[in-house]
């Protein structure tokens, strides 16, 4: 090649390049990662392969210190899920307590509402007995006070005044025997019993101090003492004592005593005759 000649390259040729040593293999050189790469070799040189990862050996101070660690989170999560369920039995228990709290209110209302109206019931039930009683007494009062007839169906046959030369103090009502005598209000008997010539005899005292008797009676249905209400029947007519026949002799005698009075006027007027 002569002097002359240049050809295309000009300038100063470069030196062959030298085969470089990657720089991980330099000292002093640290992997950034374990599992980031690991070191090849080669006839040619060094290269990267990302398929063989490097193992490093921890020291053992390392090692202990990674263990702790582990401990310590393992029982940290323990302790966060025992905390957990602890909290979650609290929650259930308290939740218990207010169910059980709220069962006993409501038991209490129903037992309180259950003894309201059972109260209301009874003093409704009280105050209708004592209406009624009260109604009662007021019916009684009144009937008490009425008048009726002491004997139905009987025939007049004698009346009060002189009979064959002595007195004769009521009227005699011809009835057979067994005609039931009834009361004629409310009173109280005085006398059952036989009374001599009247035979057996009924006395009655009424509310208002008149007393009537019934004589020559067949039997009684009544007692001393008894009180009588207008109709009861006290016993029934007969023939017994000084008698001609079965007849109700009957005698009025007003209020305070003294003789019998005229049965007739006195019949009428509380309107029996």
């Amino acid at each position: 090649m002569s002097s002359s000649y240049q050809g295309r390259h000009r300038g100063k040729h470069r030196k062959p390049a030298a085969n470089r040593v990657p720089r991980a293999l330099h000292p002093g050189f640290v992997l950034p990662s374990a599992a980031a790469a690991a070191l090849v070799v080669t006839a040619t040189g060094a290269s990267v392969a990302e398929s063989a990862p490097l193992t490093l050996d921890l020291t053992a101070a390392q090692a202990q210190t990674a263990r702790e660690q582990a401990a310590t989170e393992t029982a940290q999560q323990a302790d966060l899920s025992s905390r957990r369920q602890q909290a979650s039995m609290q929650t259930a228990a308290f939740q218990g307590r207010v169910a059980e709290q709220q069962r006993i209110a409501r038991d209490k209302a129903r037992a309180a509402a259950a003894a309201k109206a059972a109260a209301a019931a009874k003093a409704k039930a009280e105050a209708e007995k004592a209406a009624a009683e009260a109604a009662a007494a007021e019916k009684a009062r009144r009937e008490g006070k009425r008048w009726v007839q002491p004997i139905e169906g009987a025939r007049f046959t004698s009346g009060y005044g002189m009979r064959w030369g002595r007195m004769h103090w009521g009227n005699d009502f011809g009835v057979p025997t067994g005609t039931p005598l009834r009361a004629m209000s409310k009173g109280v008997v005085k006398l059952a019993s036989w009374n001599g010539n009247k035979g057996k005899n009924v006395v009655i005292e009424y509310w208002d101090g008149t007393q009537s008797s019934y004589a020559h009676m067949n039997s009684f249905s009544t007692y001393e003492g008894e009180t009588v209400m207008p109709g009861d029947i006290v016993g029934r007519s007969g023939n017994t004592g000084n008698s001609t026949g079965p007849h109700l002799h009957l005698e009025i005698t007003p209020p305070g005593g003294g003789n019998p009075i005229n049965p007739g006027p006195w019949l009428r007027k509380k309107g029996l005759q």
